[in-house]
């Protein structure tokens, strides 16, 4: 695991060693605080290069989401606590590397290396060169990005009606001087204000052309993208449009994912389409961020992490094979043909997979081969800017552009045409064999006939639908913009599988969601829990060292949701597909 000396509650641990620009004088020659002192510009540019985690939440909100079940209960022996307390949204209280306390440690650890650097560029006169404006530009754009993701982790979901008393977190722009700094949590609002002070200015000084490496900096469509997220969770979807417009550019098409780089890869193997999904030469990456993480042993065909996942129960009935494109169940289990990003089933383990988390190792001691397992999210991506311009389409009630950008999606991830098996019986009922086909554009008409096929989810009947309970907007269920955003998140879903991005989906959306026993025949056994919208569980728990420290803790539930599966119109027996 990887581990930190300093568990103070914020912290710029780790930023002297990342630099690599210390020199070889003796201990008598050492600043009495032990920080390398930053005054040059090459020097901010190493720092920054800590203004980035190293740790992932991946793990913590993707098993707090509706992918994942436990499966076959405690007969299961593939999981751990860390997983457990996540998946049935307890107080993590386990050590990991993907735990609260490190997301928590690590985001504030880059916070920390931010405002260094930017207190560094003041030192050095301020941004009176243009590296040093591009500097400054990306400090702010990590400081308010960092914010951000902890406050969306933390805390509840932004909404007009609740975030100016919701608890916040707490902004930091300093450098921490002081050996037991006190910090307040303030609101939601007040974080958000924050953030989009430090994003616009940090846009305003943004420079591509000072990185040899721009995809592991904030560049210029990162940023834009990162944008449009913001406004797409601060519910402005004017602004969601204009930065997501500037992330794609003239030519969207140039920046959508090429899946054609990993059709030639082998099947039985799928770490070679994972680093290429993840890689530095793939257009679509627009800001990629090496971590330590195990999440590529996890979100792969191994039996880690096996009971808590995303298993055939929920990738048949409510991703893969529910979707628009293919008219019947039949035709999405007949061929793998039907996606170009080839999902892969393990039998073995049932989970249920999309190869984008490549395993990397990086060894300590070459003597006792020991170190350090990571892997590189994709923080970034240009199929976001996309999905969440045409989300701010559908919200605006612009049906036309927003199935302009749902289709260009789905003609880079959906085949043009599959012809696929398809059985049926005649009129007198002979069990008759055909074939059928499927194309990619959706209409507004077939989104509707989709919608009619499926009714809405429930625990023991499974559907790609769920109904959406948001307070910011008005939405009447059937409507044909009901049906695109059902249509949007059912592809956010897709393709933000194994990216953790579905909790903030469903915190938006009120999404209600449980939790189910269920064993390898598809049997739903229990219904165990459930979480309706401003479930206090949503913002999860402080790490008990900041409420050691007199941080304020989130509100905590004084119930359990439990429950037989005999009360949600089940008897324990198999689950149904389809309408």
């Amino acid at each position: 695991m990887k581990t930190y000396k300093n568990t103070l509650l914020y912290m710029a641990a780790g930023v002297a060693a990342a630099m690599s620009v210390s020199s070889c004088n003796d201990y008598l020659d050492a600043s009495p605080d032990s920080r390398i002192t930053v005054d040059t510009e090459e020097k901010v540019k190493a720092l920054l290069v800590t203004a980035y985690p190293s740790a992932s939440y991946v793990r913590v909100t993707e098993l707090a989401s509706d992918n994942a079940d436990d499966l076959n209960g405690d007969l299961n022996g593939y999981y751990d606590r860390f997983s457990e307390q996540c998946f049935r949204w307890q107080e993590v209280t386990e050590s990991d590397n993907e735990s609260p306390a490190m997301i928590w440690q690590d985001y504030y650890a880059a916070i920390g290396a931010a405002n260094q650097a930017l207190s560094s560029i003041e030192g050095l006169g301020g941004d009176v060169t243009p590296e040093l404006k591009a500097y400054r530009g990306e400090a702010l754009l990590c400081r308010a990005f960092a914010h951000f993701m902890l406050a969306n982790i933390f805390c509840q979901n932004y909404s007009k009606a609740y975030s100016a008393t919701d608890p916040g977190i707490p902004y930091t722009t300093e450098p921490e001087t002081t050996l037991d700094p006190k910090y307040d949590r303030s609101t939601v609002a007040e974080t958000y204000k924050r953030v989009e002070q430090d994003l616009q200015e940090g846009m305003s000084l943004m420079s591509d052309a000072v990185y040899k490496t721009p995809r592991y900096h904030f560049n210029t469509k990162a940023a834009y993208t990162f944008a449009s997220r913001f406004y797409l969770f601060y519910q402005k979807p004017d602004s969601v449009i204009k930065y997501s417009t500037l992330a794609l550019g003239n030519n969207p098409d140039g920046v959508m994912r090429d899946y054609g780089a990993m059709n030639g890869m082998p099947t039985d193997n799928m770490q070679p389409r994972a680093m290429q999904y993840a890689s530095a030469q793939e257009a679509a990456n627009f800001l990629l961020m090496p971590v330590y993480s195990t999440d590529q042993y996890y979100f792969s065909g191994y039996s880690t992490g096996a009971r808590f996942n995303n298993n055939s129960y929920i990738g048949r009935a409510e991703q893969f094979f529910a979707t628009p494109w293919a008219p019947d169940e039949q035709m999405a289990m007949e061929t793998q043909d039907m996606f170009r990003f080839y999902w892969f089933y393990s039998a073995a383990y049932n989970k249920f997979m999309l190869p984008k988390t490549p395993a990397y190792f990086e060894e300590e001691n070459p003597n006792t081969h020991t170190g350090y397992y990571r892997t590189v999210v994709v923080a970034l991506k240009s199929e976001e800017a996309l999905l969440n311009r045409a989300e701010a389409y559908a919200i605006k009630g612009d049906n036309a552009k927003c199935l302009e950008d749902i289709n260009r999606w789905t003609h880079n991830f959906i085949a043009d045409s599959v012809e696929y098996n398809t059985y049926k019986y005649d009129e007198y009922w002979n069990y008759i064999y055909a074939k059928a086909s499927t194309n990619n554009n959706l209409t507004l008409e077939s989104i509707r006939a989709w919608a009619e096929k499926y009714d809405y989810y429930r625990p023991e009947r499974p559907m790609p639908r769920k109904h959406l309970n948001p307070e910011w907007i008005t939405l009447t269920e059937g409507s044909d913009q009901e049906n695109l955003i059902q249509t949007l998140l059912l592809i956010r879903r897709i393709e933000f599988l194994h990216d953790g991005m579905r909790w903030f989906d469903i915190k938006r959306y009120g999404i209600k969601i449980y939790r189910r026993l269920i064993n390898t025949s598809l049997n739903a056994l229990e219904l165990t829990d459930s979480m309706e919208y401003r479930d206090p569980r949503q913002a999860v728990q402080l790490p008990f060292e900041v409420r050691a420290a007199g941080l304020e803790a989130n509100p905590g539930i004084d119930k359990s949701h439990t429950g037989d599966f005999s009360t949600w119109g089940g008897n324990g027996g198999a689950v149904e597909f389809g309408k």
